[in-house]
């Protein structure tokens, strides 16, 4: 009963003023997350552990991402008026939710599907940190570290952590252009 008439209070606030921008970054970071879990299918499927070419992807598809999540929340939610903060908001919190899913995809491959993966992922990694010139104490040194550090929950808060950052940096400038402001700092000659 009260799971009922909170759903109706949502969405009759919904038909009249919009969803809130809590209910647009989850759906934006729900497909965001979808496209960064298939990317991480492929370079799974493809045994490319620690991947400069995969990593470039996803960079670049999280900024477009972004960028577009930002933009189409402005026209689509807002009648093409954005202050800077709502740009940095849905931009955010988007990505904090492509991280959670990102990282609860994660979650399931590591613990259910490959136990193997964390070991594949360290092997891979030692190989990568030879390739750039690593060898001898320096190279143990520093994969004793990394092997301290790299457990299950790292392939699960990482991607939510890494996400959040990312996110926000990525928001802060995207939503300097993209926002409309009546009071515009960043054009006003300042003595």
């Amino acid at each position: 009963m009260v799971y009922f008439i909170f759903a109706e209070n949502l969405k009759m606030s919904t038909e009249k003023n919009g969803p809130t921008t809590l209910q647009s970054a989850s759906t934006y970071g729900l497909f965001m997350g979808l496209g960064l879990v298939l990317i991480q299918t492929i370079q799974y499927l493809s045994d490319q552990m620690v991947s400069p070419l995969f990593s470039i992807i996803t960079v670049v598809l999280s900024i477009v991402a972004i960028v577009f999540i930002i933009k189409h929340h402005k026209e689509e939610h807002l009648n093409g008026w954005l202050e800077y903060g709502e740009g940095v908001k849905v931009g955010t919190l988007s990505s904090i939710f492509a991280g959670i899913l990102l990282g609860a995809f994660m979650l399931i491959l590591v613990q259910f599907f490959d136990k193997d993966y964390i070991e594949k992922f360290l092997f891979d990694l030692e190989e990568k940190y030879a390739q750039m010139g690593l060898e001898g104490e320096k190279l143990e040194e520093i994969m004793d570290e990394q092997r301290k550090n790299i457990n299950i929950w790292s392939f699960g808060y990482g991607p939510i952590i890494q996400y959040a950052i990312g996110g926000l940096l990525v928001s802060l400038v995207a939503a300097i252009f993209l926002r409309n402001s009546s009071d515009n700092s960043f054009e006003k000659d300042t003595i």
